[in-house]
């Protein structure tokens, strides 16, 4: 999926966490991220930090991780516009930058105050 999506090339990795896991604090994180090799994803512990490599972490109910199943990223921006799916940026927009992830940010349909 990740190759398919286009996933971003990026030196950081976005987090996709289930919204209970991130409410009790503990769980399973799912990272994606993109390696000269190509996209991959894998997992790791949730233990109420999501890593300092982690630049996008995606909170998700039930309903929003089907539809990401189903459809792959393409439902990303509406599933925010309906509060099914909290992003959470963990890094500075420069930092976003620098980690090639801007674009993926702006595609989502978020932006960042300029000041």
């Amino acid at each position: 999926m990740l190759n398919r999506e286009g996933m971003p090339a990026s030196n950081a990795s976005i987090g996709l966490l289930r919204r209970d896991d991130f409410a009790a604090r503990r769980g399973t994180l799912l990272l994606w991220r993109s390696e000269a090799d190509g996209c991959r994803a894998v997992l790791r512990e949730y233990s109420g930090a999501a890593g300092e490599d982690v630049a996008v972490l995606l909170v998700a109910d039930a309903e929003a991780l089907a539809a990401l199943r189903e459809a792959g990223w393409a439902p990303l921006p509406a599933l925010i516009r309906q509060g099914r799916l909290h992003p959470y940026m963990l890094k500075t927009m420069d930092e976003l930058e620098a980690a090639g992830l801007a674009e993926f940010v702006e595609d989502l349909g978020l932006v960042f105050p300029k000041h």
